[in-house]
């Protein structure tokens, strides 16, 4: 691969905005306006609630009424501007919140959270308009929560559960509401933020937080869309730096519900292959309902990190739970490892001779009861193969299934303690009244309500503690330098190029641009006559390769405007006269620059395509996938979103089904991979560079030589934007 025009030049690593939370979190002076005492209206029970609450902290809680001099025995004031103190927190609860929003911001407010609705998501010029103008006023220093949100942020929450706190954003009330109610099974709650619209705060404002703040064990969110990906990206990668995992529903994935986001908060929920793309290179685990959510958070929030491979012991009172479970982990790469002879003799032991000693294990219920029941588990938890224990109760059945529950009980304790492992349960019975029940969610045992939750849970359990601790950020200013960039002069003339041109660039200029970027192109000329074609075809060497230049044609393939493996100086002559008859004829309004001679490449293995897109909310995207004119029948196509590292270009090209192509496929040489990588990486660097000023960029086909060889890009279109 030729070197890039390059200098070390790095651009300053991102950070998430600052901002003084301790004002929201902890106020001394909060005004409510709208705060009413009319009997039965929301706005008093509002009013009730916030003071109660903050007033709970310490807060002066006081209300804005313009007529009444005081609320409930509480002296009212006309209007934020004549409180007595700058308040820290004002909410507002009026249908026509901007007049006390403006008030706010000029007092000097910490933060104001506008509760109403009748902004962007009415759709309406009005709407809009309403939410520019609360754009324009949290231009300064006053953050604004909302609008269309709700109070849950200041909602006080039970104490005393066991492990580690589970934080909860999303962007509508109701959804969260359940996910709170995770309670019962003994998660304990950090904080519920609600955040409507979205016009200030944000998601990543909020996670970024979050990922500060001791005693957090799992973000579980509901998300409709992100206001800035770039933010969500530097949220979740502090997240994933402290050891914090993200339990996301992500809606969007049908038309129906883009549809319905967009009306509900007015987020665009961007594409949805993209958002998994990100999800994956920031360890977000994605589900797609609110028990997935509950349950998994609080597995991580009751269990930690793994600190090896995720290796699971099964132990099950029947044969058929037990391959019911081995069946499902195999099926999602749960790892069940056989026990070592050690252990297996260990067991034998205590579990007859007819029952299996191996992991999974099939206790057969025969030893359920006994006290020496608890030894084997330890025995199995002791497996230096094994990271966790997984104890499905398919049942109640007085006598086993009581007798299992103390016996996790006693092992999740010992491993809160810092002396085991972690275990995890399946009560897989309808029957939820019941004490061994009740008794594993006060204690915090991680809890799961079907063997499938389960095994998704403890993969994604391995997955995650793995990705902590190989994870590298690449917003360091190490991991950005690593990224290939282009010199400042070749940048400047790749935006002169794009600048002066007013649509696509044509094929030629394209490349000229990759070029710059250390991006290896075919070698080619662009010709004008058939003379100057048949000199350039035998100063590059036959067979040569022809096609039409011209910007405004795409897929020349498609209508015979590319001529492969032409001979000799005579039928180069004939190509040219033909390849620019047939354009005229094609495309009648296309300017036609001339015809490209180009080097044919005979040693390919496998074709793939390379493309740049902006994507909201995410901009500047790099897809990758097999090429050639397969590119849109087989759509076997990967994304990754700058800023990524070598490892995850290489993680992108392993996730497509074409990537057994490369590998060697039936007695076909292995293509070279590491060069691709590089590619990548430099597309990557124009990425960062130029994404401003690229609309669409797609290189297609890229020829992969066999390992050792490189690759080369022979055809590529540049879409300015504009």
């Amino acid at each position: 691969m030729p070197e890039p025009d390059v200098d070390s030049a790095s651009p300053a690593a991102p950070a998430l905005r600052q901002i003084d939370w301790s004002r929201l979190f902890s106020p001394r002076v909060v005004a409510v306006v709208g705060a009413t005492d009319t009997e039965g209206s929301p706005q008093r029970a509002q009013w009730t609630q916030v003071r109660e609450r903050l007033g709970a902290l310490g807060a002066d809680v006081v209300p804005v009424h313009p007529k009444k001099n005081d609320i409930l025995g509480v002296r009212a004031y006309p209007s934020v501007a004549e409180l007595p103190a700058d308040p820290d927190v004002v909410v507002v609860l009026v249908r026509d919140p901007l007049p006390a929003v403006e008030e706010a911001v000029a007092r000097g407010a910490g933060f104001v959270i506008v509760f109403s609705a009748g902004f962007s998501e009415l759709g309406t010029a009005e709407g809009d308009a309403a939410e520019a103008r609360l754009r324009e006023l949290a231009a300064g220093s006053t953050r604004i929560i909302g609008p269309n949100t709700n109070l849950n942020i200041f909602e006080p929450w039970k104490q005393g559960l066991p492990g580690r706190k589970l934080a909860i954003i999303t962007q509508s009330g109701y959804q969260g509401r359940p996910i709170t109610q995770g309670q019962v099974l003994g998660i304990g709650i950090e904080m519920w933020a609600t955040l409507g619209n979205e016009t200030d705060i944000e998601w990543a404002d909020v996670a970024g937080h979050l990922a500060t703040r001791p005693g957090v064990g799992a973000i579980a969110t509901y998300v409709e869309g992100f206001q800035d990906g770039r933010a969500f990206m530097l949220a979740a990668d502090a997240c994933v730096r402290a050891g914090i995992p993200i339990v996301a529903i992500k809606v969007g994935r049908s038309e129906e519900g883009r549809a319905m986001a967009a009306a509900h908060t007015g987020h665009l929920t961007g594409p949805d292959a993209v958002h998994d793309a990100v999800f994956e290179q920031y360890g977000v685990i994605r589900v797609d309902d609110i028990d997935e959510v509950i349950e998994i958070s609080g597995l991580f929030c009751h269990a930690g990190l793994l600190p090896g491979a995720g290796g699971v012991a099964v132990y099950a009172m029947s044969g058929g739970t037990a391959s019911h479970v081995a069946d499902l982990c195999g099926l999602a790469g749960v790892p069940v490892p056989h026990f070592t002879p050690e252990t297996v003799a260990a067991l034998g032991e205590y579990i007859p001779w007819y029952l299996k000693r191996d992991n999974p294990v099939d206790s057969g219920g025969v030893i359920t009861a006994r006290p020496e029941n608890r030894r084997v588990l330890e025995i199995m938890l002791d497996d230096p193969n094994v990271d966790v224990l997984f104890a499905p109760i398919t049942g109640v059945f007085p006598g086993m299934s009581d007798a299992l529950a103390r016996d996790l009980i006693a092992l999740h304790e010992r491993a809160q303690a810092g002396q085991g492992k972690p275990v995890v349960a399946a009560w897989t019975s309808p029957i939820r009244d019941d004490d061994a029940y009740r008794a594993l969610c006060a204690a915090g045992v991680p809890l799961f309500h079907s063997f499938g939750a389960a095994v998704r849970g403890l993969g994604e359990l391995g997955r995650f503690s793995r990705l902590v601790r190989e994870y590298r950020s690449p917003f360091t200013a190490e991991a950005e330098g690593s990224v290939p960039r282009a010199s400042a002069g070749a940048t400047t003339r790749a935006r002169a190029l794009l600048a002066t041109r007013s649509g696509a660039l044509n094929e030629v200029d394209s490349k000229q641009l990759l070029a710059a970027y250390g991006i290896p192109v075919v070698t080619e000329r662009l010709t004008t006559s058939p003379d100057e074609a048949v000199a350039t075809a035998t100063e590059l060497g036959f067979p040569v390769v022809l096609k039409i230049a011209s910007a405004d044609i795409a897929h020349k393939s498609d209508l015979g405007l590319v001529a492969v493996g032409v001979g000799d100086a005579d039928e180069v002559r004939a190509t040219y006269t033909r390849l620019t008859s047939t354009a005229r004829s094609a495309a009648p309004d296309a300017r036609i620059d001339g015809v490209v001679v180009a080097e044919m490449v005979t040693d390919a293995v496998a074709e793939v395509i390379l493309g740049l897109s902006h994507q909201p909310p995410f901009g500047p995207t790099i897809t990758f996938g097999l090429g050639g004119v397969f590119t849109e029948v087989f759509a076997d196509v990967a994304f990754a979103v700058p800023p990524f590292d070598a490892d995850r270009a290489r993680a992108v090209i392993e996730s497509t089904r074409g990537v057994r192509l490369l590998r060697g496929a039936r007695g076909r040489p292995a293509g070279d991979i590491d060069a691709l990588v590089e590619t990548i990486m430099c597309l990557q660097a124009l990425a960062v560079d130029l994404g401003d000023q690229i609309s669409e960029l797609d290189i297609n086909p890229i020829m992969v030589r066999p390992a050792g060889r490189g690759v080369v890009a022979v055809d590529a279109l540049v879409i300015p934007r504009r």
